[in-house]
């Protein structure tokens, strides 16, 4: 009876340390964050930008925030299926420094195993960005993205049950013909199915993005992205490389075009390869 007394103290007592974790790191974006929104409100009282306009990459997102429509076209082979995904995306500058911003993804799912094909629609997202200048070649930001149940767990499609908050910080520099893109998020996901395997409690996703301007209207990009379970059940680490080129194909029109293929670089994959066609108009 005392040994089930101290287990029970021990889980009690590593379950809080956990949540106490989480609370501490939450607390401390959301106070970076407020910062950040702050200042970007008094940008806009002064009717000054000051935000340099970073270039889109591949996979992350640029920290600009901006008025754009967005549409990727993604597809993945993994050793269970292979899957399309069709992303439209809007984002809103509402003023200087803060957008808001709309993921829809929709996946198409063939299953190897010679299971029937499904679809549906993935996990819908929604974030408010945030992003202050400093000069005309560097910016600081971060936001908040919450991670809708639009999905279909039956058919491992996102979740229809787990909602994921996810506050987030990046950074942008640029340097002659070079632009640095860093951002992290911090993973907090609710009502999760307690059922499955490799229960997350917080997860960290990162992303490491370098442009490279080889003309006025073309670039080249690399990027190193992943994800990995922080606090939890999982142990899993993943990395991703990506590269590819995005150019402007019109001369005048603010259309974007990009391409890209990305493979894993660690034994823990999502996929086996994927490969990324995107269209970007700006306002």
């Amino acid at each position: 009876m005392k040994s089930v007394t101290n287990i029970a103290r021990r889980l009690v007592s590593y379950i809080g340390a956990r949540l106490i974790f989480a609370y501490v790191v939450c607390f401390a974006i959301v106070v970076f964050e407020a910062a950040i929104f702050t200042s970007a409100i008094k940008v806009a009282a002064a009717n000054d930008d000051g935000i340099p306009d970073l270039a889109h990459p591949l996979i992350a997102e640029s920290p600009t925030p901006d008025t754009e429509l967005r549409f990727e076209y993604i597809v993945i082979n993994s050793a269970t299926a292979d899957e399309l995904e069709v992303n439209p995306e809007g984002e809103l500058a509402i003023m200087p420094g803060v957008s808001i911003e709309v993921d829809v993804p929709y996946k198409f799912r063939d299953p190897l195993d010679g299971g029937s094909s499904e679809n549906n629609l993935d996990v819908t997202e929604i974030a408010l960005k945030l992003a202050k200048g400093f000069g005309s070649r560097s910016l600081i930001g971060g936001g908040l993205e919450l991670g809708l149940p639009t999905g279909d767990d039956r058919k491992n499609i996102g979740s229809n049950n787990e909602l994921v908050v996810k506050p987030f910080l990046d950074v942008g520099i640029m340097s002659g013909l070079f632009e640095y893109i860093g951002f992290l998020g911090f993973e907090f996901p609710f009502n999760e199915d307690t059922s499955k395997k490799s229960e997350k409690d917080l997860g960290l996703e990162y992303n490491l993005a370098l442009t490279y301007w080889f003309v006025d209207r073309v670039r080249g990009v690399f990027e190193l992205d992943g994800e990995l379970v922080a606090v939890g059940d999982d142990n899993e680490a993943i990395l991703n490389a990506s590269w590819g080129f995005i150019g402007s194909p019109i001369q005048g029109v603010p259309l974007e075009v990009g391409v890209g293929l990305s493979i894993p670089v660690t034994r823990d994959r999502d996929f086996d390869q994927r490969g990324v066609i995107s269209f970007l108009y700006q306002f």
